[in-house]
């Protein structure tokens, strides 16, 4: 056997005896005994009109450790920030190489935003006022709050007195829209107010043109009402104090409303 058949038969007894080694140090798994499975464990959209979201998963199954890619990115923990709204393949390798995907949606959510607030007036003295929200935009369902108090499912909130106050929306993202609402008492210039002017106060030798300020015009009564719901209130006004409780408490609700030609 000459020298070139020789070193033939060398070289191939060497490649056939490393490839035994490799393939003995290095098996092919078979993925399917024992599989990757890769879940979500929550979803972030974007919030108040934010296009950023986020997502966290998790792998089990296969042999740890797992990392995790999606839209180029990759980690060992699944949580993927600062992403935008869409949809996207996240994949888990474990360490023999063996995977999992799934798709993740974010979904772009806009703020939530009060539309509309409708009152009922409290009444003079009374609590029965009441306040009703509608919102529209954010993630449902709604939840509402009055004051920074207890946050409550209904959009309507009863019993109220007149006043100012703070009316808040917040949806499911925590995204939240507040307003100032004021509830008056609804006592009219007409119906209450005008009267009691003209039969107290406006009357001969008094404010009826013949002493200032000239009370027959309701262009001064409505310039002069702070004056005259405080001169009535400690029944300097009219002379005589000839107001009853009731007719005083009309006219400081009417003023506290704006003092309204209603």
């Amino acid at each position: 056997m000459n020298d070139r058949v020789l070193r033939l038969l060398y070289v191939l007894t060497f490649l056939l005896a490393t490839s035994c080694q490799w393939e003995q140090m290095n098996p092919k798994i078979d993925c399917s005994t024992s599989p990757v499975v890769i879940a979500t464990l929550e979803v972030q959209a974007s919030q108040c009109d934010s296009p950023v979201g986020s997502f966290a998963v998790a792998a089990s199954g296969g042999e740890p450790p797992y990392t995790f890619t999606s839209a180029g990115k990759t980690n060992v923990d699944g949580i993927f920030a600062n992403m935008e709204a869409g949809s996207y393949i996240v994949v888990a390798t474990d360490a023999n190489d063996c995977t999992d995907e799934l798709s993740v949606s974010i979904e772009n959510t806009g703020g939530v935003n009060l539309t509309e607030v409708i009152t009922n007036n409290a009444g003079c003295g009374t609590t029965d006022g009441s306040i009703r929200v509608n919102a529209t935009g954010g993630m449902e369902p709604y939840s509402y709050q009055i004051n920074n108090g207890e946050v409550q499912i209904g959009n309507t909130f009863e019993g109220l007195g007149l006043g100012t106050y703070s009316v808040a929306v917040i949806d499911q993202n925590g995204c939240e829209s507040a307003q100032s609402v004021e509830i008056n008492s609804g006592v009219s210039y007409e119906a209450s107010i005008k009267s009691i002017i003209e039969n107290n106060c406006a009357i001969s030798g008094c404010h009826n043109g013949s002493v200032s300020p000239n009370l027959t015009s309701f262009s001064t009564i409505q310039s002069r009402a702070s004056s005259i719901k405080t001169k009535t209130g400690n029944k300097s006004m009219p002379k005589g104090s000839s107001l009853s409780q009731q007719q005083i408490d009309l006219i400081s609700c009417w003023v506290n409303d704006g003092a309204l030609n209603n």
